[in-house]
């Protein structure tokens, strides 16, 4: 044939496996003996190294599947040969260590009785990095989905739900047979829900208008918003965003809560504009610009602002004009009293202070910055129409100052009464003292008295004898005997009598002057009740004393003594009625260098709780009319505080006792009487 070309079939068969895109190789046995161009770029080897080697060297270490390359390529190769064609994914190596994927086709070629393999080797790597990646792109969509914190689904061209998350069909609560291994239509999910009764929203017609409705909207271009108010009551929000090429995203979103919370902010918004259309006081809410954003009908009327001149955002430097122009800040240039207020305001410090409007009314003005989060908002502000309580508070200290002259001269009064009191108790306390010590003076008197009675008989009997010359040894020795004894008795009793009387005199006159001295405070403890033994036994009561001899104090040993023996007649007085018997315990120690605690404890009957507060006022007492006068431990209070310089609290428990502690510095502080 004219032109024709003759081209043999090797040579065709040569220019189809050079052209072809996959490495070609031929495999005789381990080595390869044949191959084609792609295999030379692919592996990056020229012909004569690649035709030198062997697939161990064109392979990883290991295969993805754990085996060694050498094991799993004659596992390959041999099941080849058996006429079985394989393919599998196997992990290349370049010459420079660089892995890659490939997809490996093995054929049998016999040819003479001799078996070669034909390996047919396509990278795939980027295939497989395209599919990972594509992957990832769906597991991170799938992440996304279904942590969105609503129900999220997309609807293809053709109106079918093609992805959901699981959050959709929890919140919508749609029949999860229809989702089951499916992509159902948008259709059959509408009607699903219609026939449970949903969507009564959309239309009040029959089932197939609010289906009609609803697919009109999927079925439109447009982005759609609506809300659906579920059976239960939840509020569903749905939108709908178009995609390109068709279909839609659409998002459900849980907005009951928000619902909720609107419906409750616009009642409380009511509320409050109720509250500030009532309030007697004006406000004002000024933002960070000193521009106005809120106000009530007080601001409007406390100040006398017109309506027409009061607007949101009118700024307060328009209002200070207003107030200057009518000459609400007095005399003097108009723009000069603006600036300073303002200037003043734009500080946004909190303040108070009155103002006396032109008017004659006073005003109290409060301001108070806002802020939220550490920056500032803006300035709240309330005007007070103080007017009357200007007139009242001028009425009340008018009154006050009548009260409290009246109440001077009554207390004076009354102190010249409690004074009278006091002298009157502590002369009856002395009156007491000096009854006490006449009675413990009758026993040593009266027992020195008897004695020297006896003695002086014994005398004239002993002087008859004498002279009648009828005086025996027996009888001298006898009268001696007995004269000793009874100037030892008179003596005794003389020196009791003498030192009861010292200690009287004593207490007589340090209650009397009321002098500073220095004095040891177990002998002034011991002078004191010395003299109220006879009252002391009287009621049957015992007293210890634990006092250090060495504590000494420059003081006022007359007011001490006092509060001794008032402590002593309260006691007798209160802490054991209804018995007949107790014990009183009197210590003292020191509490550091120059302070003394006195402790007067007893085992009565204790205070009532009721009562402590109040067992030292003047006048309080349970025994009125039965020897109380309500003055004893006043007066103990008064001196201990007082003229000691010390302090004094009790502690008590019902039928537990009550302890009087003191705390006395060993240095009085100067006073008046010194």
């Amino acid at each position: 044939m004219p032109g024709k070309v003759e081209v043999s079939r090797e040579a065709l068969y040569r220019a189809m496996i050079e052209q072809a895109l996959d490495a070609l190789l031929v495999l005789d046995d381990d080595r390869f003996i044949d191959c084609n161009l792609s295999a030379e770029t692919m592996f990056g080897l020229p012909r004569d190294q690649l035709l030198d080697s062997s697939p161990v060297i064109l392979s990883a270490r290991n295969q993805p599947d754990g085996r060694d390359s050498l094991s799993a390529a004659n596992n390959y190769i041999a099941l080849a040969k058996t006429g079985v064609p394989q393919r599998f994914e196997w992990l290349s190596r370049k010459p420079d260590g660089e892995l890659f994927t490939t997809e490996v086709c093995l054929s049998l070629l016999d040819e003479a009785g001799h078996q070669y393999v034909i390996a047919v080797v396509r990278d795939i790597s980027k295939r497989r990095k395209a599919e990972q990646e594509g992957r990832r792109q769906n597991e991170k969509l799938r992440v996304l989905l279904e942590n969105f914190p609503g129900g999220v689904s997309l609807i293809d061209e053709s109106l079918r739900m093609v992805t959901w998350n699981a959050e959709l069909l929890r919140m919508l609560d749609l029949p999860p047979e229809l989702f089951d291994g499916k992509q159902p239509l948008a259709r059959d999910v509408y009607q699903a829900n219609i026939k449970r009764g949903e969507y009564g929203e959309f239309s009040q017609g029959d089932d197939a208008d609010k289906l009609n409705r609803l697919m009109s909207i999927i079925q439109g271009k447009d982005a759609y918003t609506y809300e659906r108010v579920r059976s239960d009551g939840s509020v569903i929000e749905v939108r709908g965003v178009p995609v390109e090429g068709g279909g839609f995203v659409t998002t459900c979103i849980d907005v009951t809560a928000r619902r909720k919370i609107e419906i409750e902010f616009h009642k409380q918004s009511l509320f409050l504009k109720a509250v500030l259309d009532h309030m007697p006081q004006g406000l004002s809410v000024f933002d960070d610009r000193l521009k106005l954003y809120l106000w009530n009908q007080g601001f409007l009327d406390v100040l006398d602002y017109h309506p027409d001149s009061i607007y949101q955002g009118v700024p307060f430097e328009d209002l200070l004009r207003i107030m200057a122009e009518r000459g609400e800040y007095g005399e003097g240039d108009t723009d000069e009293l603006i600036q300073r207020r303002l200037q003043l305001a734009q500080q946004f410090q909190p303040h108070q202070f009155e103002r006396v409007r032109p008017n004659a009314h006073t005003h109290l003005v409060q301001g108070k910055p806002i802020h939220e989060d550490g920056k500032l908002k803006g300035f709240v502000t309330t005007y007070t129409d103080i007017t009357e309580l200007k007139k009242v508070e001028q009425a009340l200290s008018d009154a006050n100052a009548l009260l409290e002259k009246n109440v001077a001269e009554r207390t004076l009064e009354l102190r010249h009464t409690q004074d009278d009191l006091i002298r009157s108790e502590k002369l009856a306390a002395l009156g007491s003292l000096v009854a006490g010590v006449a009675h413990e003076l009758n026993t040593p008197i009266g027992n020195s008295l008897l004695t020297a009675n006896t003695l002086k008989a014994k005398t004239q009997e002993f002087v008859q004898k004498f002279t009648d010359g009828g005086l025996r040894r027996s009888e001298l020795n006898a009268y001696l005997e007995a004269a000793q004894q009874a100037s030892a008795l008179i003596e005794h009793g003389l020196k009791s009598a003498a030192d009861l009387v010292a200690s009287f005199k004593q207490v007589a006159v340090d209650q009397a002057s009321s002098k500073r001295r220095r004095f040891q405070v177990d002998k002034v403890c011991h002078d004191v009740i010395a003299t109220m033994m006879a009252k002391i036994r009287q009621a049957g009561l015992t007293i210890q004393m634990d006092i250090p001899v060495h504590i000494e104090m420059d003081s006022y040993p007359g007011p001490f003594e006092q509060v001794i023996g008032n402590l002593v007649d309260n006691a007798i007085l209160h802490a054991f009625e209804g018995r007949s018997s107790g014990q009183i315990w009197i210590s003292a120690r020191m509490c550091g260098e120059a302070a003394l605690e006195v402790r007067f404890r007893d085992d009565g009957v204790g205070i009532p709780r009721d009562n402590l507060n109040r067992i030292f006022d003047p006048f309080f007492t349970t025994k009125l009319g039965q020897g109380g006068s309500g003055l004893g431990l006043n007066i103990v209070y008064n001196i201990v505080t007082g003229l000691l310089g010390g302090q004094i609290h009790i502690e008590s428990e019902v039928q537990a006792g009550s302890s009087f502690i003191m705390q006395l510095p060993l240095l009085a502080p100067a006073s008046e009487v010194d």
